[in-house]
């Protein structure tokens, strides 16, 4: 199985790619991941018809990037922050549920600040949330980073967590 990450932007922020790679490097212990890249469009004007054209222009150029490096039996998941927030303890499981099942391929989806198209909604098998927040897109791939490795930390058996301790 391999892990793909897929997010719209550059991490730009001071820090943050060091964060990244850090995270990567360690989770790289127990399974290979993959980052890609993909340029946001530029957003002209705030109007809403403008934004969706454009959300849906990003939709078709993520699900296109995703259709070329990933197989039909892939598992596609959101960050959004309208999906599902999981405890660590249930993204432990999720990882367990990944092992378990068939799929060659895990797709993590960050998108762009306009958010996901319902394209891309409707090919994902969920959307998962860091809480109601919203948090930056840098930001929120760090975190995926760091909940990745906690979680195969869980799994097996490191001491990277510590629960109720």
């Amino acid at each position: 199985m391999k892990i793909w990450v897929f997010a719209f932007g550059k991490l730009k922020a001071p820090g943050l790619r060091e964060a990244a790679d850090y995270y990567q490097g360690l989770i790289r212990t127990w399974v290979t991941i993959e980052e890609l890249e993909l340029k946001p469009l530029p957003v002209p004007d705030k109007s809403p018809a403008t934004r969706k054209q454009i959300q849906e222009k990003e939709g078709e150029l993520l699900l296109d990037r995703i259709s070329k490096q990933l197989s039909s039996r892939s598992l596609i998941y959101l960050l959004d922050e309208g999906g599902k927030s999981f405890s660590t303890q249930q993204w432990a499981q999720l990882v367990r549920d990944w092992e378990g099942s068939s799929a060659p391929n895990i797709a993590l989806c960050i998108g762009s600040s306009l958010g996901f198209s319902a394209a891309v909604r409707k090919a994902a098998r969920a959307a998962l949330s860091f809480g109601p927040q919203t948090l930056p897109h840098e930001l929120a791939r760090v975190v995926l980073y760091e909940q990745i490795f906690r979680a195969w930390s869980i799994t097996r058996n490191h001491p990277y967590h510590n629960e109720g301790v």
